[in-house]
């Protein structure tokens, strides 16, 4: 039984079922790979764009409490879309026409789908990869420690930083991903990458050996702008930490039930208040723009309740939960896996804070 999820979630009602699908799968997906067909499930539902009017907070949520790896493949589409459709500020060069009217309707119906990379610009150092300004377009050149979908994605979105005179923009590339079946010189993918978690997200590395991107196929960005806005996003909690936790405590609960364990349920019922007081307040502090000091706490705070739910349910199925395959052993991967996602030096140095806090008592 869910015992965090909002009431009154306006949700299409093809979803629960695709939900219980996806779930029933996440054992298989984790060992072999998000189908592509999957995807297109949740585009036919009407879940790959925002402009359904529904909250995709809950989506996110609902996802991840299935199969965190189905929603990563999910969460990865986002931004080429938005980017493309011109919804951050700091835009310098926005789509082309020709661009917009290749790829924007089939991204937000989802016929296509999309990747991206750019956890890379946040890192200190130097750039990688680089955007080279040249006749009529950028170069691109430089390496990709992973990109998440590429096997089933159509289009990926690779964000580089300018060079020289350009250092203070960062290209958007909208090149060709492996599903479409399209060679782009100079566009290397490496092996899939054996995760500890999350392996089912079909994750390689990408080399980039001078990527010719035509004006009309890239978005010039504000580089400050977007580090300032990037810096606040990844100071929220993600929804999907929030899935995470309430598919452990729905686990715990119908363990207590089989068992008739009354400590468990007491403990089940402990963490799902202590997860819906977090989430309204993660909410809250994201929607009203509270100092990013306080929406880092809680950060860390539904991270340690994630990893708090799901050993509980490792605790309680015992020796069952270390057989490789059962929910609760993923799911456990799946919390290590959210500690290190979207994580910045600020967000690190706060989680290892409070696990220090924890430690001095």
């Amino acid at each position: 039984m869910d015992l965090i999820g909002p009431a009154g979630a306006a949700l299409p009602p093809l979803l629960d079922p695709l939900l219980d699908e996806i779930g029933q799968d996440a054992a298989w997906v984790d060992r072999h790979g998000v189908r592509r067909s999957r995807m297109d499930e949740l585009a036919a539902a009407g879940l790959m764009g925002a402009g359904s009017g529904l909250d995709m907070r809950e989506v996110a949520e609902r996802l991840a409490m299935a199969d965190a790896s189905t929603w990563f493949c999910w969460a990865q589409h986002q931004t080429p879309l938005r980017v493309l459709e011109g919804a951050f500020p700091g835009v310098l060069r926005p789509a082309s026409r020709e661009l917009s009217g290749r790829l924007l309707s089939g991204l937000t119906s989802g016929d296509l789908l999309a990747a991206v990379a750019f956890a890379h610009v946040r890192r200190p150092g130097p750039a990688n990869p680089v955007a080279t300004r040249t006749a009529g377009g950028w170069r691109i050149d430089g390496s990709l420690d992973w990109v998440t979908s590429w096997d089933i994605a159509d289009v990926v979105m690779v964000m580089a930083q300018g060079s020289g005179d350009d250092a203070g923009v960062l290209v958007c590339a909208y090149l060709p991903a492996g599903h479409a079946g399209v060679s782009t010189p100079g566009l290397i993918p490496g092996s899939v990458l054996d995760l500890l978690a999350m392996g089912g997200t079909h994750t390689r590395p990408v080399t980039l050996a001078s990527v010719h991107v035509p004006d009309e196929d890239a978005v010039v960005l504000d580089r400050a702008e977007w580090l300032r806005l990037d810096a606040e996003k990844t100071a929220d909690v993600t929804p999907a930490v929030l899935g995470i936790t309430r598919g452990a405590v729905s686990e715990l609960d119908d363990v207590a039930t089989q068992r008739g364990d009354a400590r468990m349920r007491e403990l089940a019922d402990a963490l799902a208040r202590d997860c819906r007081d977090t989430r309204e307040w993660a909410y809250a502090a994201a929607s009203e723009g509270a100092p990013i000091e306080e929406r880092r706490r809680v950060r860390a705070l539904a991270l340690q309740q994630a990893v708090d739910a799901a050993m509980a349910v490792i605790t309680a199925r015992s020796g069952a939960a270390i057989m490789r395959g059962c929910s609760s052993e993923r799911r456990l991967r799946e919390v290590a896996f959210m500690q290190v996602q979207a994580q910045t030096a600020a967000s690190r140095a706060q989680s290892l804070d409070e696990a220090l806090r924890r430690s001095a008592g």
